[in-house]
């Protein structure tokens, strides 16, 4: 690999998963795919009550249920966890506090039908802002 910055490269035009790029595992740099990289940031969830754990931290969680969906928050999740969550089924997701602090800015924590997306952030501990497709 020629010597260049990252600020020094073309920018790519599109990517179909298979281009390779280095990653830094077990202090080895090693050799994957963009797919490899991406696998298991979308997670499907197509039950209808799901409590967020540490493992969905930066994740995707896609709901496809018929029937309403409650995503219950959880202590200890710490700063800065976010996910973001995806209504893919007909039933409606909703967020809940689960003995946590939970806002919004319209103090909806409801997606407003199929396809809208909810981003939830932990800004400060066991407190959890919600922010996206928000109806009732």
């Amino acid at each position: 690999m020629p010597d260049k910055k990252i600020s020094q490269l073309t920018a790519v035009t599109s990517l179909d998963g298979t281009e390779p790029i280095a990653v830094v595992q077990s202090s080895s740099t090693k050799k994957a795919t963009i797919s490899q990289v991406l696998t298991g940031q979308i997670v499907t969830e197509s039950g209808t009550t799901r409590t967020l754990s540490a493992t969905d931290n930066g994740k995707i969680i896609y709901c496809t249920s018929g029937s309403a969906v409650t995503i219950n928050c959880a202590a200890g999740l710490g700063v800065g966890f976010n996910c973001t969550i995806l209504q893919g089924g007909a039933g409606k997701v909703t967020v809940a506090a689960n003995s946590q602090t939970l806002v919004s800015y319209s103090s909806l924590f409801s997606t407003m039908g199929q396809y809208a997306v909810i981003s939830l952030i932990c800004p400060v501990d066991n407190t959890f802002v919600a922010a996206g497709n928000l109806g009732v």
